[in-house]
């Protein structure tokens, strides 16, 4: 089979060779082909016409959901872009009606900065299809690694603002976008302004998976990991706040040229999202001259607490507008810094629309209280005007109809009357008091009980021993006081702390005893979804490697060499990981064999460094395919990984 790292992609117009991974030419943004000719020959839906008359010329991207194609409309001469998603997405309903929904509603955006969408479909073969406003553009990422990988601030923020704008636009229709990234922002050339923004996708890029395996979810969203935030890292509901994070991610990214979390896997960058603090934007070399007021602001909204960030894209905007002001900094008007610098004087409130996927209760009408006349002030006139009116009043005898007592104009209250009245004030006051005690004593009880669970936890007794473990304190406590919430973020904590543990284990290579800390910290918290996904995962690693649960022997060892691409005569670094059952199978005599051109025919072998990962450094003499091989011995059993290292200049 060949290998992804053999199959390159060749621009059309300048000729330069790329990467798989890459859909467009950073040089002039053109779409990249494979060698060999265009990649619209090989394609099925290449001059298929849609809708009657639009006609897909050829394609102009691809991605984890479908292809983009360009596309022509005869009736009214102009060019379209059609993307249409693969085929086996169409077999899930859920999705379907999803696409049709959230189509109709992002074709309500109509804004500067958001792409614009004609219509949407089914192919008579089921796949879904919209057509959309054609953009000869490239996208913010590949604009950003043309540029080295970041921005002057001076091209950054205009280009934010920008998409702060468009997706604030967005927020106020009750839109939330969910799927922000560098790849689903457009750069194109409008007048004089070479980075005008588009944002795509709006409404369509979160799909319900239904019944599909943790795996296959993990494997949806390797492409947003990097941009997603805590909550819908965690599975939770997305508002508008999510939205502000991933835009914060970006910005992060375009100043600093990394984003702020990195992992080799897709579950490692989610926990990080929901666990880690973020490194300070200034700390990176590339960022560290950003202004204060600015590096503040995009750190504020990479807080893992919705309610810490903007509320909005727009109040992102302002915020960002205004720390720039701040920091004296200057940049060409986009058509968009003038309305962000201005705070909105009276912001709307927002409605976010309801997904299949979002509950979407309503809130029950509020009753109409009749309007209170508002008393005039009292000034020396109408208080005067006042006395002459109370002095025509009625008398008592006017209004009962009953003579009044002779020579008395009003009666004094009895005795016996304010005495009834004092005793009842003294046994209020006296039941207050009671109640007060009570309390006291309910809540003395309540922090005695919280400090136990607190103190289990600094013990690390997260399930054992009964009666005196995190988790029988936290239910007893609930039970009891269902509304603490320091007992409800103790349960959350120690399965934070049990997560990271099974973390540091499953990178010693002790899998199953990373799956029994992942399972623990689930059955502790169960709406943990980092708790979920790890423990997913480690059953699968340990089910191909032959253990359901028991010891698992040597014979039986999987391997995992990623390797990156090299040049000729640059150092390559190799890496290895033995994934084993128990931490007592030792690993014996990890090492590299390569074997390639310029080198004997034996290869070359290199001892492997460190204790798990293993690692290996390679500086190939020439171009062209190496054959690298990891072998290790595991319970006195050989096991290997083979891989092919690709070297071009």
């Amino acid at each position: 089979m060949t290998s992804a790292a053999r199959i390159k992609r060749t621009c059309p117009r300048c000729h330069d060779v790329f990467d798989s991974d890459a859909a467009f030419c950073p040089n002039d943004g053109s779409a990249l082909e494979p060698p060999g000719g265009p990649l619209s020959d090989r394609d099925p839906y290449i001059d298929t016409v849609i809708h009657g008359d639009i006609r897909i010329k050829s394609v102009a991207g691809a991605g984890a959901m479908g292809r983009v194609y360009r596309a022509h409309q005869r009736g009214i001469d102009r060019d379209v872009a059609v993307k249409i998603l693969h085929r086996e997405l169409s077999g899930n309903l859920p999705l379907v009606q999803r696409f049709h929904r959230e189509a109709k509603i992002a074709s309500k955006l109509q804004h500067p900065h958001v792409v614009e969408v004609y219509l949407a479909g089914q192919l008579p073969d089921g796949a879904l299809y919209i057509a959309m406003e054609y953009l000869d553009g490239m996208s913010l990422a590949t604009a950003a690694a043309a540029a080295g990988g970041t921005m002057p601030l001076e091209r950054a923020l205009p280009i934010a603002l920008q998409i702060c704008d468009a997706v604030g636009e967005g927020h106020s229709r009750g839109i939330v976008h969910r799927d922000l990234k560098p790849e689903n922002v457009m750069l194109v050339h409008r007048a004089d302004t070479s980075d005008w923004v588009k944002v795509l996708d709006f409404g369509i890029a979160k799909v319900s998976l239904g019944e599909q395996s943790m795996e296959t979810a993990a494997g949806l969203i390797f492409g947003t990991a990097r941009y997603i935030s805590p909550e819908g890292a965690q599975g939770a509901t997305v508002g508008p706040p999510g939205d502000v994070y991933s835009i914060a991610v970006m910005l992060y990214q375009l100043l600093a040229g990394k984003t702020p979390f990195d992992a080799e896997q897709p579950v490692g960058l989610l926990i990080k999202h929901i666990h880690e603090p973020p490194p300070t934007l200034r700390s990176w070399p590339a960022a560290a001259d950003v202004p204060e007021p600015i590096a503040r602001v995009i750190m504020e909204n990479l807080a893992k607490e919705p309610s810490q960030r903007a509320p909005n894209a727009r109040a992102l905007g302002n915020a960002i507008a205004g720390a720039a002001k701040e920091a004296n900094v200057s940049f060409s008007d986009v058509g968009v810094v003038a309305r962000m610098s201005m705070l909105d004087a009276a912001p709307r409130r927002v409605v976010v629309e309801p997904t299949l996927d979002d509950a979407a209760a309503q809130a029950p009408p509020a009753l109409a209280t009749p309007a209170r006349p508002v008393a005039p002030p009292m000034t020396p006139r109408r208080a005067a005007a006042l006395a002459d009116t109370t002095a025509n009043e009625p008398t008592p005898q006017e209004i009962t109809g009953r003579p009044a007592p002779a020579g008395v104009a009003h009666a004094p209250p009895k005795r016996s009357a304010f005495v009834i009245v004092l005793a009842f004030l003294l046994g209020v006051a006296i039941t207050a008091l009671a109640l007060q005690y009570v309390s006291t004593q309910r809540d003395e009880e309540r922090l005695a009980h919280v400090a136990r669970a607190r103190n289990a936890l600094a013990k690390s007794q997260y399930v054992e021993p009964p009666g005196e473990n995190v988790r029988d304190l936290v239910q007893i406590g609930l039970a009891k006081w269902p509304h603490d919430s320091s007992l409800s973020k103790l349960q959350s904590d120690a399965a934070h702390e049990l997560v990271t543990r099974a973390m540091a284990a499953r990178s010693g290579g002790d899998v199953a005893g990373a799956r029994d800390l992942a399972r623990t910290a689930h059955e502790l918290d169960p709406t943990d979804g980092t708790a979920s996904l790890l423990l997913a995962q480690y059953e699968g690693e340990l089910a191909a490697a032959g253990d359901a649960g028991g010891e698992l022997s040597g014979a039986r060892v999987t391997l995992d060499v990623p390797l990156g691409r090299a040049r000729p005569g640059a150092r390559a670094e190799l890496v290895g990981h033995v994934i084993v059952g128990s931490s007592r199978q030792e690993v014996v005599e990890p090492r590299f064999v390569v074997k390639g051109p310029g080198l004997a025919s034996e290869g070359l072998v290199i001892a492997a460094i460190g204790a798990g990962p293993y690692r290996g450094f390679f500086a190939p003499p020439r171009e062209g395919d190496y054959e690298v091989r990891f072998e290790a011995s595991v319970a006195g059993a050989s096991v290997r990984a083979i891989r092919t290292l690709n070297v071009t200049r």
